[in-house]
């Protein structure tokens, strides 16, 4: 693989800001990445670095990271996780995210970045794989293929089918050691309570509707959520919703009324309000105050 001292195979327009040591294999002929259904768009190391910082927002590909030693930390749609050895995280494209090393032990890790045109996003929800972090799974077998894949050529035409492979097999993986892990969970009432609402920040739900599937009494929910997390379900979702929000406001033009309809509220001003009761500021003053974001349209 090709290093970049100077990162110079870094895209300005893909990343925000860059700090790190890093060797990568980048496939840029984009005439030819075009007519693939599965794009790579580079692929690489990550080495030990305490100053290593990347922020995205948003992203515009895929991307799959691993952690092989030390530890850091990801910040992504307004969650922070903090990772360590045999973790992983998979961004989506659109997520806005900041990922950096630990000062301390400043992590090593490998990564892959891609684009795919077809059910990416709907093979991830029917396969419930829906956390963007992925706990105690040794995935390195998966990456020392990948980074065979240089060997092959450097068109897309040619890794899109052996890459797609092995992406592939790297998500079933953590399909199935999610459902192992689930098991484990299956009479945590808060727990999957909490996945209930973190899958719904952008669509409707009810404690009424998660406590009747869960075949549970909505008093049942409240009082166990609350005893674990300290808030109550709809507190905890009303403040993701307003995390969201803050990301949507700095890093786009949309309008509140849009913001609203898309973070289920029901109208512009009850958003307005619970944005300034949480955040102290009018979302207005709250994107005025950020205004020398990069934003997207």
């Amino acid at each position: 693989m090709k290093k970049y001292k100077n990162f110079s195979g870094i895209k300005k327009s893909d990343i925000e800001k860059f700090s790190g040591l890093e060797k990568e294999t980048f496939f840029a002929p984009w005439p030819e990445v075009e007519i693939t259904p599965l794009r790579v768009t580079r692929f690489g190391i990550t080495y030990p670095d305490e100053n290593y910082y990347i922020k995205r927002s948003p992203s515009p590909c895929f991307i799959i990271e691993y952690i092989v030693s030390g530890a850091g930390y990801l910040e992504i749609n307004g969650e922070k996780h903090r990772l360590e050895a045999n973790d992983a995280y998979i961004i989506h494209e659109g997520d806005f995210c900041e990922y950096y090393a630990d000062k301390e032990t400043p992590y090593k890790k490998y990564w892959i970045n891609f684009q795919c045109k077809f059910f990416f996003n709907e093979f991830l929800r029917e396969y419930d794989i829906s956390d963007r972090v992925i706990r105690g799974l040794d995935l390195s077998g998966y990456f020392e293929e990948i980074f065979k894949l240089e060997e092959i050529s450097d068109l897309n035409d040619d890794l899109y089918l052996p890459a797609s492979k092995i992406i592939f097999n790297i998500l079933l993986d953590i399909a199935l050691h999610k459902k192992h892990n689930q098991k484990n969970l299956e009479l945590d009432l808060p727990y999957l309570v909490k996945h209930e609402l973190d899958r719904s920040v952008a669509s409707h739900i009810t404690v009424e509707n998660i406590a009747k599937n869960l075949y549970r009494s909505k008093n049942e929910v409240i009082r166990q959520f609350k005893k674990r997390y300290d808030v109550t379900p709809y507190t905890y979702l009303v403040n993701a919703r307003i995390n969201r929000a803050k990301y949507i406001l700095v890093n786009t033009d949309k309008n509140l009324s849009e913001i609203a309809s898309y973070l289920c509220f029901s109208s512009e001003y009850h958003l307005s309000n619970c944005f300034k009761k949480k955040v102290g500021v009018s979302p207005r003053e709250y994107r005025k105050s950020h205004e020398n974001a990069t934003k997207i349209k």
